[in-house]
């Protein structure tokens, strides 16, 4: 159905396309349009009409299908959710109620020329006061905020694996039970053999709540003067801008953000367990008992979501280890990669990235299991437009502003009744 969608908003396209391409000759010969292309103009918008119609079906038909989806899966797993299906990150996966718009533009081009131009468009939504753009500029029609947010997820690493709490307004609190300790109860429940007719004791919950506060993410972009004009792949090479802009900047954040005006990071989370370096252990090294002690050091409910994430100087390091096997056997690599091509580390997959710190540095892999962690987005994307940054260079700024918030769902690491403190992230000390 999702082709299905395309492919009817590709024949739109180009209906809207011949529509205006015979408008635009009728202008440039200074004439009134023909009889048979006033016919064909009318037919053109009859046709519109219906593709419309029948997009607006297909999607009802996809929505109704996400939601009996999402409750199954309510149903199946009865536990708390946070606004959303959580297996589905994409812009309108978080915002199922709004409005797929484009504002009345054909394309994100379209959008940018009156913005471009400072000029006044009738559709253009204002971000703040009404006036140029540099006073506050333009909210990006759902359509394209969803292009550009939806085309980062793949290169990111956490948002495509957390909790999303799409956020209506500038804070969200989520309630919740505090589970950190097992000694003697979980969540201040505690389960009590009865005898016949004995009386139950009640029990006090322990309870926290969690607050996601909306800040905010400027992604900055410069271009040319002259390709402005030009329009020449303009377009593409802006979005193509935002897009590696909007998912570096939320991923770096989401990773080892400070939680001061910005997300508080799963590399400084409360619930981070640190498994110590080896007696002796050289310095920008890793051996393989520091990844079975990692492992080990994670929360059991967590391994089927865990992934490990690595600096890439790690790699030389992963490659080179492996398990000796008795004699006349051949050593078996700790790293191994699957059919799918996907290498994995005891049984989990593993992603490098530049976003955590380099070999020998704390954090320079962690294995994290990302469900734990909550990613807080709000639905307005702002564009604001300046010419006067690049003045010498003759040059326009561009600058698209989100607004996120992203933490762990855990206060601290879990004290389990027998055993070493457990948690949903581990990382691995300096080895300097």
């Amino acid at each position: 159905m999702p082709n299905q969608v395309l492919k009817l908003k590709h024949d739109r396209e180009n209906r809207v396309a011949e529509h205006k391409s015979m408008l635009d000759r009728a202008e440039d010969e200074r004439r009134d349009l023909t009889g048979n292309e006033r016919r064909r103009a009318d037919e053109i918008e009859r046709e519109v009409e219906e593709i419309d119609k029948e997009i607006d079906a297909v999607e009802a038909g996809l929505e109704k299908d996400r939601a009996a989806a999402w409750a199954r899966v309510h149903a199946e797993e009865g536990r708390l959710t946070l606004g959303g299906p959580a297996a589905d990150r994409s812009y309108f996966g978080m915002f199922p109620n709004l409005e797929r718009s484009t504002d009345g533009f054909e394309t994100f081009n379209d959008f940018l020329k009156p913005i471009q131009q400072g000029l006044f468009h009738p559709n253009l939504r204002a971000g703040a006061t009404e006036g140029v753009p540099a006073e506050g500029g333009f909210f990006v029609p759902t359509e394209f905020a969803a292009q550009m947010l939806d085309a980062s997820l793949e290169a990111e690493i956490v948002r495509p694996r957390a909790r999303i709490g799409p956020m209506k307004f500038a804070t969200k609190k989520i309630a919740g039970f505090d589970t950190s300790d097992h000694t003697s109860s979980i969540g201040g429940f505690t389960a009590r053999w009865l005898q016949e007719a004995g009386s139950a004791t009640e029990d006090t919950p322990k309870t926290r709540q969690i607050e996601l506060i909306a800040t905010k993410l400027a992604v900055f972009t410069k271009a040319s003067n002259e390709l402005i004009e030009d329009g020449t792949n303009f377009e593409d090479r802006l979005s193509e801008m935002m897009v590696l802009g909007a998912g570096w900047g939320l991923d770096l954040a989401f990773l080892s953000g400070t939680g001061a005006g910005q997300p508080l990071g799963v590399l400084k989370d409360p619930a981070l367990i640190v498994v110590a370096k080896e007696s002796g252990q050289g310095a920008n090294t890793i051996l393989y008992e520091n990844l079975t002690k990692m492992f080990a050091r994670l929360h059991p409910a967590s391994v089927k979501n865990a992934v490990w994430v690595a600096n890439s100087t790690t790699i030389p390091q992963l490659l080179t280890l492996s398990l000796a096997v008795g004699t006349g056997g051949s050593a078996v690599p700790v790293m191994s990669e699957g059919p799918d091509g996907q290498f994995r580390i005891l049984t989990r997959p593993i992603l490098f990235t530049e976003k955590v710190p380099a070999l020998g540095s704390e954090g320079d892999i962690l294995l994290a299991d990302f469900t734990q962690y909550v990613v807080g987005l709000r639905a307005d994307v702002l564009l604001q437009k300046s010419i006067h940054v690049g003045f010498q260079s003759d040059e326009s700024a561009y600058r698209v502003i989100l607004r996120a918030d992203g933490q762990g769902l855990w206060s601290k690491a879990m004290t389990p009744k027998n055993g070493d403190t457990l948690s949903w992230v581990v990382t691995l000390a300096v080895r300097a």
